[in-house]
């Protein structure tokens, strides 16, 4: 039979067990905090949703300049060597981009024009009609979201993203 000061006990030790665990893992928190002291959870949750959002590439340059500015304590000699550097960086992967979205473009064109070719009138048809589907698709969601683009640029709350069809 468990006597009562036992159960007393066991419930005061769980009780400091969870009191000794918060306390080391606020501890750790704030000296990490410490350690990062421009890391603003604020700044890193926008920064993820600019991620998923897929940052416009105009705005990686000044995105990259800003971190390397708040987290370098760069001087301003430094600053005008380095914003050259990426000044062409950002408009080199930018071509190179474009070059893969033409590359990609053409070989799904290709693609389609292979398989067309192996399909009956009637399926012909359809493939067509599939592939003019996939393309509203597409647009809608390009136009979806550069108009969140636009409102996060102008500071409005995005509005609320539906699944696409």
């Amino acid at each position: 039979m468990v006597k009562t000061w036992q159960v007393v006990l066991a419930t005061v030790a769980i009780f400091v067990a969870g009191l000794v665990t918060g306390a080391a893992f606020t501890l750790g928190a704030v000296r990490w905090v410490a350690r990062h002291p421009r890391i603003n959870p604020a700044q890193m949750f926008a920064y993820a949703q600019s991620r998923q959002a897929g940052a416009q590439p105009a705005q990686v340059g000044p995105q990259l300049m800003r971190s390397f500015i708040n987290q370098l304590d760069l001087t301003d000699e430094q600053r005008a060597r380095i914003q050259p550097i990426v000044r062409r960086t950002v408009a080199q992967l930018a071509r190179e981009r474009r070059e893969v979205q033409l590359n990609s473009a053409l070989l799904i064109e290709r693609m389609q024009d292979q398989i067309a070719e192996l399909l009956t009138a009637d399926q012909r048809l359809k493939f067509e009609d599939l592939i003019s589907q996939q393309r509203s698709r597409l647009q809608q969601f390009r136009q979806r979201m550069q108009q969140q683009r636009l409102e996060e640029q102008q500071g409005q709350e995005p509005a609320p993203q539906h699944a696409p069809n």
